[in-house]
């Protein structure tokens, strides 16, 4: 449960927009309220979002002054340290917010400029309650993970959308950021050292994409399909009974389909959805998007690689396929009979031709 009240501020409409403070520390700055829409570029311009998380920690204060304990009713927060900074993230009835200190008591014990609400008792101070290692999670990845998630659309609500259930996401995303693993190879067509490993969380692509996409505007949009039965797929991407489901499903769906995007700096982008993950690759050489998938042969016959529709592109980037996928888990599927990769292809070719 959470009230604004518990951050020392009194209670409102849900707004839909972030409060940003970049300098919680110091009484001659202010903040910035920042809409769902500029929520990624706004703060990309005030902070350097690459930071890296090294710990969070869940923070819990009382609803009332009154309380006896913080045992039951209590507003629930984060507070995360980088190697510069002391940040505060939480969720309240008027929307989310967002502070950053160099001092931790700035955003462990302030909301908004003034006192978070403590009781009379020992047990009702502000306390921590359970705390992570950042596991290299960088802000940036954090907020696109907001983003995507849709938190400031999501109304607050006293039982299914509050403060602890924001707190608790968060806090598990920075736990394990890992679950939701895509293959990105930013450079397909050039040598790659092992070292470097293209699988990576979701939040993570949408910042790589973003560093490499901005300057980069789609012409042309095609759908390519190759025989699943003569795919030599690898079994380090679909393992176990997964690969023996493919190859079952393969009987029924006879074709893997993808797409390929060329841009105006003479990039191409290939998107596809494969058995365990999308798969996202960028080359200059076509070729070789159409020739392999992870670095691995689609097909010995590259005839059999075929061509099944061409047409304009909208004047977008790849960003926009990202937004698209992902924003509300969109089509965050797994592959399965009902929904195959098919279905997922045509759908961003139906979104991003030139109506």
């Amino acid at each position: 449960m959470s009230s604004s009240k518990s951050g020392a501020k009194g209670g409102g409409k849900f707004t839909h927009k972030l409060y940003f403070d970049p300098r919680a520390d110091q009484s001659d700055t202010g903040g910035y309220w920042i809409t769902d829409d500029q929520l990624r570029q706004k703060l990309a311009n005030l902070i350097d979002t690459e930071e890296r998380i090294q710990n969070a920690s869940v923070y819990s204060n009382p609803l009332s002054s009154w309380q006896a304990t913080n045992a039951l009713l209590y507003h629930a927060f984060i507070v995360m340290e980088t190697n510069d900074w002391w940040w505060s993230i939480e969720k309240n009835t008027e929307g989310i917010t967002i502070q950053r200190s160099k001092n931790l008591k700035s955003v462990r014990d302030m909301y908004q400029r003034k006192k978070r609400t403590t009781g009379w008792t020992p047990l009702t101070k502000i306390r921590k309650n359970e705390t992570t290692a950042g596991d290299n999670t960088t802000i940036k990845e954090l907020i696109n993970y907001i983003w995507r998630k849709d938190y400031l659309n999501d109304v607050y609500h006293l039982l299914d959308e509050n403060c602890q259930k924001f707190a608790a996401m968060v806090f598990d995303r920075i736990k394990s950021p890992y679950n939701d693993q895509v293959y990105f190879d930013e450079a397909a067509d050039q040598p790659r050292s092992s070292a470097n490993s293209c699988y990576m969380s979701v939040d993570k692509v949408f910042s790589e994409v973003q560093r490499l996409s901005a300057s980069e505007t789609f012409t042309q949009l095609e759908i390519y399909k190759v025989p699943i039965s003569s795919w030599n797929i690898p079994d380090f991407f679909v393992p176990g009974f997964l690969a023996f489901l493919f190859r079952q499903i393969s009987g029924f769906f006879s074709h893997h389909y993808f797409g390929i995007f060329e841009t105006d700096e003479g990039t191409y982008w290939s998107f596809e959805r494969l058995p365990t993950r999308f798969t996202i690759q960028r080359a200059r050489n076509k070729d070789i998007l159409l020739k392999e998938c992870q670095r691995n042969s689609r097909d010995t016959l590259l005839s059999k690689t075929k061509l099944e529709k061409s047409d304009v592109a909208v004047r977008q980037n790849m960003n926009a396929v990202l937004d698209f996928i992902w924003k509300k888990d969109n089509m965050d599927i797994f592959y399965m009979p009902a929904e195959y990769c098919g279905t997922i292809a045509l759908r961003i070719y139906d979104q991003f031709k030139r109506k």
